[in-house]
Order: structure tokens, then C-alpha cells, then sequence
């Protein structure tokens, strides 16, 4: 998990960086100085512009939630296919999900008996032919979703054991996606709340997901995801 863990870090002085900059807010009578013409000039920083860069911070936070889950999902679909496991080794949760990636498209009305056929002949041959198992991103339904319930599901889903608590997570999913979806304007998220407020979000966040990772870890080192495992 060393990407995913390199990739977090660098999310993480991300945050870090914003955030320092909205400390500036905690203060009155915020300036921007700026040269123009070799002559330094300086305008105010209204109150709402200060309102809306407070609501940016819900959409840096979920990067950061959403990236760190979907990697590390990621790096135990790798491990899987690195160490070649098959079908028959490889964990009652894991089978359930691999059968489902292979199924997706069986949906009424949009294949022949004779596709059927193929596609159950296909996975019937991959699983007693021991092929490697390969699991793919695009079972990773997490996008614009994702919090702390979700990744409990998450958890109880592939197998890994889940974290506690995390219930600022809910908070800055709904913010983002009020924002993303357009259904709030930035001043609206922004203004009931404070760098200070945005600072627990922020201390919360960092905590919960890396106990996340180190579970996750401790998922792939402990090989979990055999069926011996279990």
C-alpha cells in the first residue's frame, strides 16, 4: 500500500495547505495586496468571497476521502492478482463480488440464450481452470457516496474489519454534493460555518482514514482475502 499511502500524504499537505490559508479569515478586515504597474495595491476580501472558500473545503476533504477508499480497494485487487489467486481460493465475500463483475451485463432483455451460454461457459472454464482472478475499479460504487456507513458496507462487503466512529464524514459528503449537484450555492455551505468548525472536519477525516488504510493493510498482509484465511 505504499502508493496509496504516498498519495495520501500528498492530499493530505493538500488539505493542510488550504487550510492554513483559511486562518486568514479568522481575522477582520481581510486584504488582498497585489502589485500592478510597479505600485502595490490592495482591495478588501468581502465576507462572502471569505464564505465561499470556506464551502471549497467540503469538496478538498471528499477528494481526499474518496481517492484513499478507492485506492486502497485498488491495492487488494492488486495483491489478489499479484499472488495469482483462483476462483477456488479465494474468499467467500471476494467470490460474491467477482461473480457479480461477471454478471453485470446478464440483464433481461439484452442478451440471447445463446449469449448466456457463452458468458456461463466463460466463468464455468475460468473457475476449474484455476484462472487468476481479477477483480476491476468499475465494481467500486463509491462515487459522490462515499462516508462513513458506506465504507462500513465497504468492509462487511470485501471482509476487512471496519472503523469506528467517522460521523463527520456524512457531513462533508452532503456538503460536496449540494455543491457538485448544484442544489446549493457555495455561500449557502460556507456560511454557517468557520475555519475552526472546518478544522474538526479536517482533524476527524485525517484520523478515520488512516485507521481505514491500516485495516486494509492488515486485510492484504494477513491474506484475508484466501478462502484459508476465513
Amino acid at each position: 500500500m505504499d502508493n496509496t499511502k504516498s498519495d495520501f500524504e500528498i492530499r493530505k499537505k493538500e488539505v493542510e495547505e488550504y487550510f492554513i490559508f483559511l486562518d486568514i479569515f479568522n481575522n477582520d478586515d481581510i486584504k488582498l495586496q497585489y502589485k500592478k504597474a510597479n505600485e502595490i495595491l490592495s482591495t478588501p476580501i468581502s465576507r462572502k468571497l471569505q464564505t465561499m472558500f470556506i464551502a471549497n473545503a467540503f469538496l478538498i476533504l471528499y477528494n481526499l476521502i474518496e481517492a484513499t477508499v478507492r485506492n486502497s480497494i485498488i491495492d487488494i485487487y492488486e495483491k489478489i492478482k499479484e499472488n495469482e489467486t483462483s476462483y477456488e481460493d479465494l474468499s467467500k465475500n471476494l467470490k460474491v463480488i467477482w461473480l457479480k463483475q461477471k454478471t453485470n451485463n446478464f440483464k433481461q432483455g439484452t442478451f440471447n440464450p445463446s449469449t448466456l451460454q457463452r458468458n456461463i461457459q466463460e466463468i464455468a472454464q475460468s473457475i476449474l481452470s484455476r484462472e487468476t482472478i481479477e477483480l476491476t475499479n468499475d465494481n467500486i460504487d463509491i462515487s459522490g457516496n462515499i462516508d462513513a456507513r458506506k465504507i462500513r458496507e465497504l468492509a462487511e462487503k470485501i471482509g476487512f474489519s471496519p472503523s469506528e466512529n467517522g460521523n463527520g464524514l456524512l457531513g462533508i459528503k452532503e456538503k460536496r454534493n449540494r455543491l457538485a449537484h448544484g442544489e446549493h450555492t457555495f455561500y449557502d455551505v460556507g456560511k454557517d460555518f468557520t475555519p475552526n468548525d472546518l478544522k474538526h472536519f479536517k482533524e476527524e477525516t485525517f484520523i478515520y482514514l488512516t485507521d481505514v488504510m491500516k485495516k486494509i493493510e492488515n486485510f492484504i498482509d494477513d491474506e484475508t482475502f484466501l478462502e484459508k484465511a476465513i
